[in-house]
Protein backbone atom coordinates (compact mmCIF):
# COMPACT_ATOMS: atom_id res chain seq x y z
CA UNK A 1 0.00 0.00 0.00
CA UNK A 2 1.47 3.32 -1.03
CA UNK A 3 1.08 6.30 1.27
CA UNK A 4 1.08 9.70 -0.36
CA UNK A 5 2.23 12.31 2.15
CA UNK A 6 0.97 15.04 -0.21
CA UNK A 7 -2.54 14.13 0.98
CA UNK A 8 -1.62 16.01 4.14
CA UNK A 9 -2.42 19.54 3.09
CA UNK A 10 -0.58 21.28 5.90
CA UNK A 11 3.19 21.30 5.68
CA UNK A 12 3.38 20.88 9.47
CA UNK A 13 1.62 17.52 9.21
CA UNK A 14 3.81 16.49 6.28
CA UNK A 15 6.93 17.26 8.32
CA UNK A 16 5.47 15.45 11.34
CA UNK A 17 4.51 12.39 9.27
CA UNK A 18 7.89 12.25 7.52
CA UNK A 19 9.76 12.68 10.80
CA UNK A 20 7.68 9.95 12.48
CA UNK A 21 8.11 7.51 9.57
CA UNK A 22 11.87 8.03 9.35
CA UNK A 23 12.26 7.79 13.14
CA UNK A 24 10.13 4.64 13.31
CA UNK A 25 11.99 3.02 10.43
CA UNK A 26 15.33 3.69 12.11
CA UNK A 27 14.08 2.39 15.49
CA UNK A 28 12.59 -0.77 13.93
CA UNK A 29 15.83 -1.42 12.06
CA UNK A 30 17.86 -0.94 15.25
CA UNK A 31 15.50 -3.25 17.19
CA UNK A 32 15.81 -5.91 14.50
CA UNK A 33 19.59 -5.67 14.68
CA UNK A 34 19.49 -5.87 18.49
CA UNK A 35 17.22 -8.94 18.48
CA UNK A 36 19.20 -10.66 15.77
CA UNK A 37 22.49 -9.80 17.48
CA UNK A 38 21.37 -11.07 20.90
CA UNK A 39 19.93 -14.24 19.35
CA UNK A 40 23.15 -14.85 17.41
CA UNK A 41 25.26 -14.24 20.53
CA UNK A 42 23.18 -16.61 22.72
CA UNK A 43 23.27 -19.34 20.08
CA UNK A 44 27.03 -19.01 19.65
CA UNK A 45 27.46 -19.17 23.41
CA UNK A 46 25.35 -22.38 23.50
CA UNK A 47 27.34 -23.94 20.64
CA UNK A 48 30.61 -23.08 22.40
CA UNK A 49 29.30 -24.58 25.65
CA UNK A 50 28.11 -27.79 23.95
CA UNK A 51 31.37 -28.13 22.05
CA UNK A 52 33.41 -27.57 25.23
CA UNK A 53 31.48 -30.21 27.23
CA UNK A 54 31.68 -32.79 24.41
CA UNK A 55 35.41 -32.36 23.92
CA UNK A 56 35.99 -32.48 27.67
CA UNK A 57 34.18 -35.87 27.91
CA UNK A 58 36.02 -37.13 24.83
CA UNK A 59 39.35 -36.17 26.44
CA UNK A 60 38.53 -38.00 29.67
CA UNK A 61 37.56 -41.18 27.82
CA UNK A 62 40.68 -41.12 25.68
CA UNK A 63 42.87 -40.27 28.67
CA UNK A 64 43.96 -36.91 27.43
CA UNK A 65 45.41 -35.04 30.42
CA UNK A 66 45.71 -36.24 34.04
CA UNK A 67 42.16 -37.58 34.38
CA UNK A 68 40.87 -40.70 32.60
CA UNK A 69 37.51 -42.36 32.99
CA UNK A 70 35.91 -45.41 31.51
CA UNK A 71 33.11 -44.96 28.98
CA UNK A 72 30.82 -46.94 31.31
CA UNK A 73 31.51 -44.67 34.30
CA UNK A 74 28.31 -42.88 35.37
CA UNK A 75 30.31 -40.10 36.99
CA UNK A 76 31.47 -39.13 33.50
CA UNK A 77 27.98 -37.73 32.82
CA UNK A 78 27.22 -36.41 36.28
CA UNK A 79 30.46 -34.40 36.44
CA UNK A 80 29.80 -32.78 33.05
CA UNK A 81 26.14 -31.73 33.53
CA UNK A 82 26.30 -28.09 34.61
CA UNK A 83 22.57 -27.51 34.95
CA UNK A 84 19.20 -28.85 33.86
CA UNK A 85 19.52 -27.13 30.47
CA UNK A 86 22.27 -29.60 29.51
CA UNK A 87 21.55 -33.21 28.54
CA UNK A 88 24.32 -35.74 27.91
CA UNK A 89 24.15 -39.22 26.42
CA UNK A 90 27.02 -41.72 26.08
CA UNK A 91 26.77 -44.81 23.88
CA UNK A 92 29.07 -47.67 22.91
CA UNK A 93 30.33 -48.35 19.41
CA UNK A 94 27.06 -50.00 18.44
CA UNK A 95 25.01 -46.99 19.51
CA UNK A 96 23.62 -48.54 22.65
CA UNK A 97 23.02 -45.89 25.31
CA UNK A 98 25.25 -46.54 28.28
CA UNK A 99 24.56 -43.37 30.25
CA UNK A 100 21.95 -40.59 30.04
CA UNK A 101 21.50 -37.52 32.28
CA UNK A 102 17.76 -37.58 31.41
CA UNK A 103 17.23 -33.85 31.89
CA UNK A 104 15.25 -33.91 28.63
CA UNK A 105 15.03 -35.99 25.50
CA UNK A 106 16.43 -34.32 22.34
CA UNK A 107 14.90 -37.12 20.20
CA UNK A 108 17.94 -37.06 17.94
CA UNK A 109 19.88 -40.23 17.10
CA UNK A 110 23.29 -40.27 18.79
CA UNK A 111 24.87 -41.39 15.52
CA UNK A 112 23.24 -38.73 13.37
CA UNK A 113 25.35 -36.07 11.62
CA UNK A 114 28.50 -36.61 13.73
CA UNK A 115 30.69 -33.64 14.74
CA UNK A 116 28.19 -31.13 13.30
CA UNK A 117 25.93 -28.75 15.21
CA UNK A 118 22.23 -29.47 14.83
CA UNK A 119 19.40 -27.10 15.68
CA UNK A 120 16.12 -28.63 16.76
CA UNK A 121 13.21 -26.20 16.94
CA UNK A 122 9.47 -26.63 17.33
CA UNK A 123 6.67 -25.04 19.33
CA UNK A 124 7.81 -26.68 22.58
CA UNK A 125 11.59 -26.68 22.45
CA UNK A 126 14.65 -25.03 20.98
CA UNK A 127 17.74 -27.22 21.15
CA UNK A 128 21.39 -27.10 20.13
CA UNK A 129 22.63 -30.70 19.65
CA UNK A 130 26.06 -32.05 18.70
CA UNK A 131 27.15 -35.70 18.39
CA UNK A 132 30.79 -36.59 19.01
CA UNK A 133 32.46 -39.77 17.71
CA UNK A 134 35.00 -41.26 20.18
CA UNK A 135 37.74 -43.11 18.30
CA UNK A 136 41.10 -44.47 19.33
CA UNK A 137 43.64 -45.14 16.59
CA UNK A 138 40.86 -45.08 13.98
CA UNK A 139 38.63 -47.48 15.94
CA UNK A 140 35.25 -46.17 17.10
CA UNK A 141 34.80 -46.95 20.77
CA UNK A 142 31.68 -44.90 21.45
CA UNK A 143 29.50 -41.84 20.94
CA UNK A 144 28.73 -38.76 23.04
CA UNK A 145 25.69 -36.52 22.50
CA UNK A 146 25.53 -33.10 24.19
CA UNK A 147 22.29 -31.10 23.94
CA UNK A 148 21.58 -27.58 25.16
CA UNK A 149 17.99 -26.53 25.90
CA UNK A 150 17.55 -22.93 24.63
CA UNK A 151 14.02 -22.37 25.99
CA UNK A 152 15.29 -20.05 28.72
CA UNK A 153 17.23 -17.94 26.19
CA UNK A 154 14.21 -17.82 23.84
CA UNK A 155 12.00 -16.71 26.71
CA UNK A 156 14.46 -13.89 27.29
CA UNK A 157 14.31 -12.99 23.57
CA UNK A 158 10.49 -12.88 23.70
CA UNK A 159 10.63 -10.59 26.72
CA UNK A 160 13.21 -8.42 24.98
CA UNK A 161 10.97 -8.28 21.89
CA UNK A 162 8.00 -7.10 24.00
CA UNK A 163 10.14 -4.48 25.76
CA UNK A 164 11.46 -3.18 22.43
CA UNK A 165 7.93 -3.19 20.97
CA UNK A 166 6.65 -1.05 23.84
CA UNK A 167 9.70 1.20 23.49
CA UNK A 168 8.92 1.50 19.76
CA UNK A 169 5.33 2.53 20.48
CA UNK A 170 6.46 5.11 23.03
CA UNK A 171 9.14 6.31 20.60
CA UNK A 172 6.65 6.67 17.75
CA UNK A 173 4.22 8.66 19.89
CA UNK A 174 7.10 10.81 21.12
CA UNK A 175 8.34 11.29 17.56
CA UNK A 176 4.90 12.50 16.42
CA UNK A 177 4.67 14.97 19.30
CA UNK A 178 8.28 16.10 18.85
CA UNK A 179 7.94 16.30 15.06
CA UNK A 180 4.79 18.39 15.33
CA UNK A 181 6.42 20.68 17.90
CA UNK A 182 9.53 21.12 15.74
CA UNK A 183 7.45 21.74 12.61
CA UNK A 184 5.42 24.41 14.42
CA UNK A 185 8.61 26.11 15.53
CA UNK A 186 10.15 25.89 12.06
CA UNK A 187 7.01 27.15 10.30
CA UNK A 188 6.32 30.00 12.73
CA UNK A 189 8.31 32.57 10.67
CA UNK A 190 6.57 31.33 7.51
CA UNK A 191 3.17 31.81 9.14
CA UNK A 192 4.27 35.29 10.13
CA UNK A 193 5.26 35.98 6.53
CA UNK A 194 1.86 34.69 5.35
CA UNK A 195 -0.03 36.87 7.85
CA UNK A 196 2.11 39.87 6.90
CA UNK A 197 1.47 39.26 3.20
CA UNK A 198 -2.28 39.22 3.90
CA UNK A 199 -2.01 42.65 5.52
CA UNK A 200 -0.20 44.15 2.55
CA UNK A 201 -2.22 46.42 0.28
CA UNK A 202 -1.25 48.89 -2.42
CA UNK A 203 -1.90 51.70 0.05
CA UNK A 204 -0.05 50.12 2.98
CA UNK A 205 3.40 48.70 2.32
CA UNK A 206 4.91 49.67 5.65
CA UNK A 207 4.51 46.24 7.28
CA UNK A 208 7.73 44.40 8.06
CA UNK A 209 8.59 40.93 9.34
CA UNK A 210 10.61 40.57 12.51
CA UNK A 211 13.86 39.01 11.27
CA UNK A 212 15.21 37.92 14.64
CA UNK A 213 18.78 37.52 15.80
CA UNK A 214 19.52 34.02 14.43
CA UNK A 215 21.13 34.09 11.00
CA UNK A 216 19.54 31.05 9.34
CA UNK A 217 17.56 30.20 6.20
CA UNK A 218 14.28 31.46 7.67
CA UNK A 219 15.77 34.77 8.75
CA UNK A 220 17.21 35.12 5.23
CA UNK A 221 13.73 34.43 3.86
CA UNK A 222 12.31 37.13 6.13
CA UNK A 223 15.03 39.58 5.01
CA UNK A 224 14.35 38.78 1.36
CA UNK A 225 10.61 39.30 1.93
CA UNK A 226 11.24 42.66 3.62
CA UNK A 227 13.51 43.70 0.75
CA UNK A 228 10.83 42.67 -1.74
CA UNK A 229 8.23 44.74 0.16
CA UNK A 230 10.60 47.71 0.13
CA UNK A 231 11.09 47.35 -3.64
CA UNK A 232 7.33 47.09 -4.12
CA UNK A 233 6.86 50.18 -1.97
CA UNK A 234 9.35 52.15 -4.05
CA UNK A 235 7.75 50.84 -7.24
CA UNK A 236 4.25 51.81 -6.10
CA UNK A 237 5.47 55.23 -5.02
CA UNK A 238 7.10 55.78 -8.41
CA UNK A 239 3.98 54.53 -10.16
CA UNK A 240 1.75 56.84 -8.12
CA UNK A 241 4.12 59.73 -8.74
CA UNK A 242 4.21 58.88 -12.44
CA UNK A 243 0.40 58.81 -12.70
CA UNK A 244 0.14 62.02 -10.70
CA UNK A 245 2.74 63.79 -12.88
CA UNK A 246 1.15 62.50 -16.09
CA UNK A 247 -2.27 63.71 -14.93
CA UNK A 248 -0.79 67.11 -14.08
CA UNK A 249 1.01 67.34 -17.42
CA UNK A 250 -2.18 66.54 -19.33
CA UNK A 251 -4.40 68.75 -17.16
CA UNK A 252 -2.47 71.92 -18.06
CA UNK A 253 -2.82 71.72 -21.89
CA UNK A 254 -6.42 70.57 -21.53
CA UNK A 255 -7.14 73.61 -19.39
CA UNK A 256 -5.48 75.85 -22.00
CA UNK A 257 -7.50 74.24 -24.82
CA UNK A 258 -10.71 74.59 -22.81
CA UNK A 259 -9.90 78.27 -22.17
CA UNK A 260 -9.34 79.02 -25.84
CA UNK A 261 -12.51 77.12 -26.81
CA UNK A 262 -14.47 79.37 -24.43
CA UNK A 263 -12.68 82.38 -25.90
CA UNK A 264 -13.68 81.33 -29.42
CA UNK A 265 -17.23 80.69 -28.25
CA UNK A 266 -17.50 84.21 -26.84
CA UNK A 267 -15.58 86.44 -29.25
CA UNK A 268 -13.88 84.27 -31.88
CA UNK A 269 -16.89 84.10 -34.20
CA UNK A 270 -16.60 87.80 -34.95
CA UNK A 271 -12.92 88.47 -34.19
CA UNK A 272 -10.50 86.85 -36.64
CA UNK A 273 -7.44 87.70 -34.54
CA UNK A 274 -8.90 85.96 -31.49
CA UNK A 275 -9.88 83.00 -33.67
CA UNK A 276 -6.41 82.71 -35.23
CA UNK A 277 -4.65 83.06 -31.88
CA UNK A 278 -6.89 80.39 -30.39
CA UNK A 279 -6.34 77.95 -33.28
CA UNK A 280 -2.53 78.33 -33.07
CA UNK A 281 -2.55 77.85 -29.30
CA UNK A 282 -4.82 74.78 -29.50
CA UNK A 283 -2.59 73.26 -32.21
CA UNK A 284 0.50 73.77 -30.03
CA UNK A 285 -1.15 72.19 -27.00
CA UNK A 286 -2.43 69.26 -29.07
CA UNK A 287 1.09 68.76 -30.46
CA UNK A 288 2.52 68.86 -26.95
CA UNK A 289 -0.06 66.33 -25.68
CA UNK A 290 0.55 64.04 -28.65
CA UNK A 291 4.30 63.99 -27.99
CA UNK A 292 3.68 63.47 -24.28
CA UNK A 293 1.32 60.54 -24.87
CA UNK A 294 3.71 58.95 -27.37
CA UNK A 295 6.56 59.17 -24.88
CA UNK A 296 4.35 57.78 -22.10
CA UNK A 297 3.37 54.87 -24.31
CA UNK A 298 7.02 54.23 -25.22
CA UNK A 299 8.04 54.04 -21.56
CA UNK A 300 5.01 51.89 -20.69
CA UNK A 301 5.81 49.45 -23.49
CA UNK A 302 9.45 49.45 -22.42
CA UNK A 303 8.61 48.70 -18.79
CA UNK A 304 6.27 45.86 -19.78
CA UNK A 305 8.83 44.29 -22.12
CA UNK A 306 6.74 44.78 -25.26
CA UNK A 307 9.50 46.61 -27.14
CA UNK A 308 11.84 44.13 -28.84
CA UNK A 309 15.19 45.36 -30.09
CA UNK A 310 15.64 44.96 -33.85
CA UNK A 311 19.41 44.80 -33.85
CA UNK A 312 21.47 45.34 -36.99
CA UNK A 313 24.85 46.75 -37.98
CA UNK A 314 24.56 50.53 -37.60
CA UNK A 315 27.08 52.93 -39.13
CA UNK A 316 27.51 55.55 -36.39
CA UNK A 317 29.43 57.90 -38.68
CA UNK A 318 26.49 58.12 -41.05
CA UNK A 319 24.00 58.40 -38.18
CA UNK A 320 25.88 61.30 -36.51
CA UNK A 321 26.20 63.18 -39.81
CA UNK A 322 22.45 62.81 -40.34
CA UNK A 323 21.66 64.02 -36.79
CA UNK A 324 23.95 67.06 -37.20
CA UNK A 325 22.25 67.98 -40.51
CA UNK A 326 18.86 67.82 -38.82
CA UNK A 327 20.21 69.93 -35.93
CA UNK A 328 21.47 72.61 -38.29
CA UNK A 329 18.05 72.82 -39.88
CA UNK A 330 16.25 73.03 -36.54
CA UNK A 331 18.77 75.34 -34.82
CA UNK A 332 20.88 77.09 -37.46
CA UNK A 333 21.97 79.74 -34.94
CA UNK A 334 24.03 77.18 -32.97
CA UNK A 335 27.61 76.31 -33.90
CA UNK A 336 27.69 72.61 -34.84
CA UNK A 337 30.71 70.30 -35.07
CA UNK A 338 31.49 66.60 -34.88
CA UNK A 339 34.56 64.38 -34.58
CA UNK A 340 34.58 60.90 -36.08
CA UNK A 341 37.73 58.80 -35.73
CA UNK A 342 37.49 56.28 -38.56
CA UNK A 343 34.47 54.19 -39.51
CA UNK A 344 32.69 52.85 -36.44
CA UNK A 345 29.92 50.26 -36.64
CA UNK A 346 27.78 49.01 -33.80
CA UNK A 347 25.34 46.13 -33.49
CA UNK A 348 22.20 47.84 -32.20
CA UNK A 349 18.64 48.91 -32.96
CA UNK A 350 19.20 51.69 -35.50
CA UNK A 351 15.80 53.31 -34.95
CA UNK A 352 16.32 53.55 -31.17
CA UNK A 353 19.91 54.79 -31.60
CA UNK A 354 18.60 57.65 -33.72
CA UNK A 355 15.84 58.38 -31.18
CA UNK A 356 18.43 58.43 -28.36
CA UNK A 357 20.76 60.87 -30.15
CA UNK A 358 17.87 63.12 -31.16
CA UNK A 359 16.68 63.33 -27.55
CA UNK A 360 20.16 64.25 -26.25
CA UNK A 361 20.68 66.79 -29.05
CA UNK A 362 17.19 68.20 -28.45
CA UNK A 363 18.16 68.92 -24.83
CA UNK A 364 21.39 70.59 -25.92
CA UNK A 365 19.48 72.80 -28.36
CA UNK A 366 16.91 73.80 -25.75
CA UNK A 367 19.43 74.75 -23.09
CA UNK A 368 22.18 76.25 -25.24
CA UNK A 369 21.82 79.93 -26.07
CA UNK A 370 22.06 81.29 -29.62
CA UNK A 371 25.65 81.39 -30.77
CA UNK A 372 26.55 78.51 -28.47
CA UNK A 373 28.37 75.37 -29.60
CA UNK A 374 27.24 71.75 -29.76
CA UNK A 375 29.82 69.05 -30.50
CA UNK A 376 29.35 65.32 -31.10
CA UNK A 377 32.28 62.89 -31.00
CA UNK A 378 32.40 59.13 -31.55
CA UNK A 379 35.36 56.90 -30.74
CA UNK A 380 36.22 53.34 -29.77
CA UNK A 381 36.86 52.90 -26.07
CA UNK A 382 38.34 49.44 -25.33
CA UNK A 383 35.60 46.99 -26.38
CA UNK A 384 32.94 49.69 -26.39
CA UNK A 385 31.87 52.71 -28.39
CA UNK A 386 31.84 56.08 -26.67
CA UNK A 387 29.44 58.75 -27.93
CA UNK A 388 29.88 62.22 -26.40
CA UNK A 389 27.54 65.20 -26.85
CA UNK A 390 29.00 68.40 -25.42
CA UNK A 391 27.58 71.92 -25.30
CA UNK A 392 28.39 75.21 -23.60
CA UNK A 393 24.82 75.89 -22.53
CA UNK A 394 23.40 76.95 -19.16
CA UNK A 395 24.52 73.71 -17.45
CA UNK A 396 22.93 71.74 -14.62
CA UNK A 397 23.39 72.30 -10.86
CA UNK A 398 25.57 69.57 -9.33
CA UNK A 399 22.83 68.46 -6.91
CA UNK A 400 20.35 68.03 -9.78
CA UNK A 401 22.45 65.76 -12.02
CA UNK A 402 21.35 62.52 -10.31
CA UNK A 403 17.67 63.37 -10.84
CA UNK A 404 17.60 64.33 -14.53
CA UNK A 405 16.75 60.79 -15.66
CA UNK A 406 13.67 60.61 -13.41
CA UNK A 407 10.40 60.77 -15.29
CA UNK A 408 8.83 64.25 -15.50
CA UNK A 409 11.79 65.78 -13.71
CA UNK A 410 12.81 69.24 -14.92
CA UNK A 411 15.75 71.26 -13.66
CA UNK A 412 14.02 74.53 -14.60
CA UNK A 413 10.28 73.89 -14.79
CA UNK A 414 9.40 77.34 -16.13
CA UNK A 415 12.05 77.24 -18.86
CA UNK A 416 11.20 73.61 -19.71
CA UNK A 417 7.58 74.52 -20.27
CA UNK A 418 8.43 77.39 -22.57
CA UNK A 419 10.85 75.17 -24.54
CA UNK A 420 8.29 72.39 -24.83
CA UNK A 421 10.02 69.92 -22.51
CA UNK A 422 7.94 67.12 -20.98
CA UNK A 423 10.59 65.75 -18.63
CA UNK A 424 10.53 62.34 -20.36
CA UNK A 425 13.24 62.71 -22.98
CA UNK A 426 16.19 61.68 -20.82
CA UNK A 427 14.12 58.89 -19.21
CA UNK A 428 13.68 57.44 -22.69
CA UNK A 429 17.40 57.90 -23.42
CA UNK A 430 18.31 55.99 -20.25
CA UNK A 431 15.92 53.15 -21.13
CA UNK A 432 17.39 52.81 -24.64
CA UNK A 433 20.97 52.79 -23.32
CA UNK A 434 20.22 50.19 -20.64
CA UNK A 435 18.28 48.05 -23.15
CA UNK A 436 21.54 47.87 -25.15
CA UNK A 437 23.53 46.95 -21.99
CA UNK A 438 25.23 50.33 -22.02
CA UNK A 439 25.71 53.12 -19.53
CA UNK A 440 25.23 56.88 -19.61
CA UNK A 441 27.23 59.50 -17.72
CA UNK A 442 26.54 63.22 -17.31
CA UNK A 443 29.04 65.89 -16.33
CA UNK A 444 27.89 69.48 -16.04
CA UNK A 445 28.81 72.81 -14.50
CA UNK A 446 26.29 75.57 -14.01
CA UNK A 447 26.82 78.36 -16.55
CA UNK A 448 29.52 76.47 -18.47
CA UNK A 449 27.75 73.60 -20.22
CA UNK A 450 26.99 69.89 -20.14
CA UNK A 451 28.71 66.74 -21.42
CA UNK A 452 26.67 63.56 -21.95
CA UNK A 453 28.67 60.35 -22.54
CA UNK A 454 27.09 57.12 -23.74
CA UNK A 455 29.08 53.85 -23.60
CA UNK A 456 27.70 50.99 -25.69
CA UNK A 457 29.08 47.50 -26.38
CA UNK A 458 30.14 46.98 -29.97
Amino acid sequence: MKINILKFRKISWRITFTYAVVFSAVVILLNFLVLYGVRFYLRQQAITQVDSIGKNIEGKILGVGDEQKDIYDKELVNDSVINSDINIKIADSSGKILNNSKNFNPQVSIKANPNNVMVVENEEKHLIVKNFVISDNGKIIGYVQVAKNMNREYSFLKLLFIVLLVADAIGMITSVITGFSISQKILKPIKEITNTAKRITATDLNVKINVGEVDDELSNLAKTFNEMIERLKISFEKQNQFVSDASHELRTPLSVINGYINLIDRWGKNDKEVLQESIVAIKNEVKYMTELVERLLFLARGDSGVIKLQKEVVNLNQLVEEIVKEGKLVAPNRNWSYNLKGRIDIFADGRLMKQMLRAIIDNSIKFTQEGGTINISVEKHLDKVKIVVKDNGIGIPREEIGKIFDRFYRVDKVRSKTTGGSGLGLSIVKWIVEAHNGEILVESELGKGTEVSVLLPM
